[in-house]
């Protein structure tokens, strides 16, 4: 059996197996903690992230390319406005307003979010757009969101 060897200046003599593993002289588990943890912040973080994406959206997401126009009105309710396009495909506007009371740091107003929603010939949902605008002190804006969908109601 050879003897330890001392690269460390006389503090800790490293072990042949630390020296290997770059030189740490820390058991192998503590490396896998720290590993596991990193992987379980990242996890944490992505799902953190998830948590203020508006439900509209999560739906909208799976729906495309799926959903009726019915399936889409019974899950997201009665539109803003139901137009046709220029070549005639049904078009959903919807406008979700939500109350900002404020805090220390922010401004009262108001969230608004415009989803503007394109169906096919068959009513399948092909496209859709969000468009998401704070007002700030203002309770009940003119309009949702500046250079959304052309009023026409």
């Amino acid at each position: 059996m050879t003897p330890p060897v001392s690269i460390t200046g006389g503090k800790r003599p490293l072990r042949r197996e630390s020296i290997e593993r770059g030189g740490v002289n820390q058991p192998a588990g503590r490396c896998i903690m720290k590993a596991m943890l990193m992987a379980l912040a990242l996890v944490g973080l992505s799902t953190g992230c998830m948590l203020f994406v508006p439900q509209e959206t999560l739906y909208l997401r799976s729906a495309q390319d799926r959903a009726t126009l019915p399936e889409v009105k019974q899950r997201l309710g009665a539109p803003k406005a139901t137009i046709a396009d220029q070549a005639g495909d049904p078009v959903l506007v919807y406008q979700v307003r939500v109350d900002d009371p404020g805090s220390r740091w922010s401004w009262t107003g108001m969230w608004c979010d415009e989803y503007v929603l394109t169906f096919d010939r068959q009513n399948v949902l092909r496209r859709w757009t969000h468009k998401s605008e704070f007002h700030g002190g203002e309770r009940m804006p003119q309009y949702c969101v500046p250079g959304g969908y052309p009023s026409t109601w």
